[in-house]
């Protein structure tokens, strides 16, 4: 065998090498003792390769990250459907504000006729009650509890009952202490720790951090149509003025 065939078949081996990816340290050396020509053959019929086969692609090989790891950015984004189940699971013990050791005021309502048809109602002996925690004008925290009436109406054949306008849905806190909250957090900066502690020891209404932030959800979610309004109002009219103060 010529030295030219023996230097080209050592070529085809440091080729086959480094598509395996087991170059040492050793044969980079003696590749690179074989000079310039069979260096830039091996490096372009290395790229070569890569390219035109499902072999890793160069991202795959990046010097700033270990090998076998992709680097955030590249990682696909999750498109699983599954979603996890909200909230705790079968038999953990509840986690619901607890209730004011006494009640200020009793309150009673009961709808005088069908809210959607207007008809009369079959009167029910199945009231329930409801107490809700907000601050007077004074800043007293009241407590009243209110027992709804649940009535039957012949006409939509169906249970109704008065809307406690008071407070926000499934809520034991009045709107005075919920957009006082949300003014302390989000108008003045001040923390959900810190929150807690204004309304625990200055206004004598103990709630928890989740307790805060699912009642500022539900504000949002009162809120949010008329904050998109506004931007549709102010999408369409003839003038726009941004206030840009560093």
């Amino acid at each position: 065998m010529s030295p030219r065939t023996a230097e080209a078949t050592r070529v085809d081996q440091f080729i086959h090498i480094v598509l395996k990816g087991g170059l040492s340290e050793e044969q980079a050396r003696e590749l690179y003792a074989l000079g310039p020509e069979a260096t830039t053959f091996v490096l372009l019929a290395v790229s070569a390769a890569y390219g035109m086969s499902a072999a890793p692609q160069a991202a795959d090989y990046h010097l700033s990250k270990p090998s076998g790891q992709k680097a955030p950015y590249e990682k696909p984004n999750k498109t699983s459907t599954k979603r996890k189940k909200p909230g705790a699971k079968i038999g953990h013990p509840g986690s619901r504000r607890s209730r004011p050791e006494s009640v200020d005021q009793h309150e009673t309502v009961r709808l005088p006729c069908c809210p959607d048809c207007g008809r009369k109602l079959n009167r029910c002996d199945r009231p329930r009650t409801r107490i809700i925690e907000d601050l007077l004008e004074d800043l007293r925290v009241n407590a009243t509890q209110y027992t709804i009436h649940r009535d039957y109406c012949p006409a939509c054949k169906k249970d109704v009952e008065p809307v406690v306008a008071e407070a926000m849905p499934n809520a034991s806190l009045g709107h005075r202490v919920v957009a006082s909250s949300c003014w302390f957090h989000y108008g003045l900066g001040v923390t959900v720790g810190q929150v807690m502690d204004i309304l625990a020891y200055h206004l004598k209404t103990r709630i928890t951090s989740g307790g805060l932030i699912n009642a500022w959800q539900r504000m949002a979610e009162v809120l949010t149509p008329w904050y998109e309004q506004i931007g549709e109002d102010a999408r369409h009219s003839s003038h726009l003025h941004a206030d840009e103060t560093g």
